[in-house]
């Protein structure tokens, strides 16, 4: 799948087909600092999906680690885990809704 070049958010929130499992869709991150990154993230999930709760990330390949970032009217907590890939992000809807993405990093 090519990167979006026409889509401002760089994500798709369709299946993608990732080893022997399906996700919910791939996000295209244009750098490594979350704070610049996330909050498109969260606005395309939420139109979509319903407000985010919570964004699980890979504690590598980011610059920067904060725990929240601000979101329309509330905040969006952050957690980092070693043992999860760069290459997943997980995205967990107020609802309770959960997505997996695939991530490709910034540069590729």
């Amino acid at each position: 799948m090519a990167t979006p070049t026409g889509s401002p958010d760089r994500i798709r929130l369709e299946p993608v087909p990732y080893h022997h499992m399906m996700l919910d869709g791939r996000w295209w991150p244009r750098s490594t600092d979350p704070s610049a990154e996330l909050a498109a993230l969260v606005a395309a999930v939420g139109a979509a999906h319903g407000p985010v709760a919570r964004l699980l990330l890979s504690a590598a390949g980011w610059s920067r680690r904060p725990h929240h970032i601000p979101a329309a009217d509330r905040t969006v907590d952050l957690a980092y885990f070693s043992d999860q890939p760069p290459s997943l992000a997980t995205v967990i809807c107020t609802d309770g809704n959960r997505l997996t993405l695939l991530v490709t990093p910034a540069g590729r």
